[in-house]
C-alpha cells in the first residue's frame, strides 16, 4: 500500500501531465517487472537504470549489506562500467551507510564536500547524490543511490519519494528472490532426503534379509559395499577379519588390512555385545559419511553384532553339550560305548580315532576358556583332529592320532607348554600323558592313570612334561612320600658319586644310569655310553666301593633306580626332561 501512496505522491504537484503519465508508467512497468521476474540480477539493474532515468541522475547503483563480513557490495549498476558490479566498501564509509543506520533517504548536494564520503570513489566527482534504504520487514539490508555529475544543481523537489519507491521495488525483488530462493532449496533438499530415506529404507531391508537368511556377516559386508560404494572389512575382537567385499565383488577389500598401504586409515566402528567389543566394521576412508550412511553403517553394525551374538550362543550351547559328553567319557558314566559314541559324534567327536589322553594344569589360573582357546588354535595345526575341553580344573585334551602309528605325544605337550608359558608365564604349566586310547573304555582309566600322574608332579612342585607310564612301580612309593623324605633319600643313595662327578669331572652316574636301564648287560652299556667294555667295569667297580654296595643285589638295583627316578622329579632342572 505504501507504494501505491509514494505513486500518488510523486504523481501530484505542478508538474505538466506528460511529464506525471512518464513517471507513472516507468513506475508501473517497473512493478510489474519486479512481479513478473525471478531474474533478479536483472530486475534490480532495471531498477536503478528506471530510477536514474526517472529522476535525470547521470548514474546510479545499488549495494546490500553482508552482515557477516560488514560491507556493503554493488550488485547493480547504471551508466558504470561492468567491473563495478561486486565492488566492496566497509560499512561505515559513504552515504549508503548512513542511510542504511537512520533508515531513512538521505540527500547530499555536494558529495566532494560530505564528512561521509568514500573516498574510494571520489575519482567519480559525484555532485549531487541521493541515497534510499531498502527495507525488507522492518530491515535495513542496502541502499539504492543516484549521482549528479558535478556541475549539475541537484534533482527534483520529489526525488526523495521518487527513489523510495524504487527502493520499495528493489526491497520486494530481494524479499521475493530470497523466499524464491528458499522454497527451491527447500525443495532440493526435501527431494534429497526424500532419495536418501528410501535408499536407506531399501538398504535396511536388503541387511535385515542378510541376518534372517543366515546369509552371515559376508552377505552384510556385500549390501554395505554395494549401496555406500566402499570396501568393507569385519573382523572378530582380535582384528582378525572374518569377512569382506568390494564393490566391485574384487578382493580389494583386502587393502583395508594393509597397514603400510596408501590408503587413508579406515573408518572403524567397534561391534558389542552387550558390553564386550566382539569384533570390528572397517570402512574405506575415500570421503566422509553423511548422516545417512552413518545411520546405515549403524544398521549394519547392529546386523553384526547380531550375527556375533548367534555365533556366540551357538558356540556355547555346542560347548556345553561337547563338555557333558566329554564329562561322561571321561569317568565311565554311560551304559555301552555304542551309545557314547554316537552321542560325541553328535557334537564333532569321532571315537573310532585313536587318541592320546592329556591333563593341563595351569598353577594360579582360575580362569581357564581363555587359555583354552589357546590350546586350540595350537591343536589346529599341530594335532587337526584333537578335542580340548576345561575339566575338573585343568584343561583335557584328547590329541588325535593316526591309528597304527606312533604320535609324538610328547613333542605336542611340550609344545603346549611353550605356548601356554608364553602368555602366563615360565615353570607354571605341567601336562601329564596317559595311554592311548582306541574305544570308549579306554578314556576314564587313561584319564585317571594321568589326573594321577599330574596330581604327583604338582605335589612335588614340578612343572612339564610327564608321561603317566614313566614312573612305572615306584609312582605307588612316591605318592606315599613327602618331598623331603624323597629329597633325603636321593641324597643318601647316590651322594657320593654325585660329589665325585662334581669334583673330578666323571661321569660316574651316568654310567649308573645306562647299567641299570640297560639291564646291567656291560656290552650295551658301553654302546649306549660310547666307552669301552672295560671302561665300564671299571666305573661300576668304583661306584659299588663309593656307595658299599653289590650292584648284583636286586634290592640295591630298586633302591638305585628309585633314587635316580627321584633325582629327575626333584632335580636342579626346572623342567622335567626324558
Amino acid at each position: 500500500m505504501w507504494i501505491h501512496a509514494t505513486i500518488e505522491r510523486v504523481t501530484r504537484g505542478p508538474t505538466p501531465h506528460g511529464s506525471e503519465r512518464d513517471r507513472l508508467d516507468r513506475l508501473l512497468a517497473t512493478a510489474r517487472r519486479v512481479a513478473e521476474s525471478l531474474d533478479l540480477d536483472t530486475v534490480l539493474t532495471s531498477i536503478v537504470t528506471d530510477a536514474t532515468a526517472l529522476l535525470g541522475a547521470d548514474s546510479g547503483d545499488m549495494l546490500l549489506w553482508d552482515r557477516e563480513r560488514d560491507v556493503l557490495r554493488v550488485v547493480a549498476v547504471a551508466n558504470f562500467p561492468p567491473e563495478m558490479v561486486g565492488f566492496e566498501l566497509a560499512f561505515g564509509e559513504g552515504l549508503s551507510s548512513q542511510a542504511i543506520l537512520a533508515r531513512r533517504t538521505i540527500q547530499v548536494d555536494r558529495y566532494e564536500t560530505y564528512e561521509h564520503r568514500a573516498t574510494a570513489l571520489e575519482h567519480y566527482e559525484f555532485g549531487a547524490v541521493l541515497c534510499a534504504p531498502l527495507i525488507v520487514q522492518g530491515t535495513a539490508i542496502g541502499a539504492i543511490n543516484v549521482h549528479a555529475h558535478a556541475l549539475q544543481a541537484g534533482f527534483p523537489g520529489d526525488g526523495a519519494d521518487l527513489l523510495a519507491a524504487f527502493a520499495g521495488h528493489a526491497a520486494i525483488a530481494l524479499d521475493h528472490a530470497r523466499r524464491y530462493e528458499n522454497e527451491v532449496r527447500l525443495g532440493r533438499d526435501l527431494a534429497l532426503m526424500n532419495r536418501d530415506l528410501t535408499r536407506s529404507l531399501a538398504v535396511q531391508q536388503r541387511l535385515a534379509e542378510a541376518v534372517l537368511s543366515d546369509a552371515g556377516p559376508v552377505g552384510i559386508a556385500e549390501v554395505l559395499a554395494s549401496h555406500l560404494d566402499r570396501r568393507v572389512v569385519i573382523q572378530d575382537h582380535l582384528h582378525r577379519p572374518i569377512a569382506g567385499a568390494a564393490p566391485d565383488g574384487s578382493e580389494d577389500w583386502r587393502r583395508l588390512l594393509d597397514a603400510g598401504g596408501p590408503d587413508r586409515p579406515p573408518i572403524a566402528t567397534a561391534v558389542r555385545v552387550g558390553p564386550d567389543v566382539v569384533g570390528h566394521l572397517l570402512l574405506s576412508s575415500d570421503a566422509d559419511l553423511g548422516p545417512t550412511d552413518r545411520a546405515l553403517v549403524d544398521v549394519a553394525t547392529t546386523g553384526v553384532a547380531l550375527e556375533f551374538a548367534k555365533e556366540r550362543a551357538a558356540a556355547e550351547v555346542e560347548e556345553r553339550l561337547r563338555g557333558e559328553a566329554a564329562t561322561d567319557l571321561l569317568t565311565g558314566a554311560f551304559a555301552t560305548e555304542e551309545t557314547i559314541a554316537a552321542r560325541t559324534a553328535r557334537v564333532g567327536y569321532d571315537l573310532g580315532e585313536p587318541r592320546d589322553v592329556m591333563v593341563v594344569h595351569v598353577q594360579d589360573e582360575p580362569q581357564l576358556h581363555g587359555l583354552l582357546q589357546l590350546v586350540r588354535e595350537r591343536l589346529t595345526s599341530r594335532a587337526p583332529r584333537s578335542i580340548a575341553v576345561v575339566h575338573a580344573g585343568a584343561i583335557v585334551v584328547l590329541a588325535g592320532a593316526r591309528r597304527g602309528a606312533v604320535a609324538d605325544a610328547r613333542a605336542l605337550a611340550e609344545d603346549l607348554v611353550t605356548a601356554l608359558e608364553g602368555a602366563v608365564g615360565t615353570d607354571r604349566v605341567t601336562v601329564a600323558i596317559s595311554d592311548r586310547c582306541t574305544r570308549p573304555d579306554d578314556y576314564a582309566p587313561a584319564y585317571l592313570r594321568a589326573r594321577e600322574a599330574l596330581d604327583l608332579m604338582l605335589r612335588l612342585g614340578r612343572t612339564g612334561v610327564i608321561g603317566s607310564t614313566e614312573l612305572g612301580p615306584y609312582a605307588l612309593l612316591l605318592k606315599a612320600s613327602s618331598r623331603g623324605d624323597l629329597q633325603a633319600f636321593a641324597d643318601r643313595s647316590l651322594q657320593p658319586i654325585v660329589e665325585h662327578d662334581r669334583t673330578r669331572g666323571g661321569e660316574l652316574l651316568t654310567t649308573l644310569r645306562a647299567y641299570l636301564e640297560e639291564d646291567r648287560v656291560q656290552r650295551r652299556v658301553a654302546e649306549r655310553c660310547v666307552i669301552h667294555v672295560n671302561t665300564v667295569v671299571y666305573r661300576i667297580r668304583r661306584i659299588e666301593e663309593l656307595l658299599k654296595v653289590d650292584l648284583g643285589d636286586p634290592a640295591t638295583v630298586f633302591d638305585l633306580t628309585l633314587a635316580i627316578r627321584i633325582r629327575d622329579l626333584l632335580g636342579d632342572s626346572a623342567r622335567l626332561r626324558a
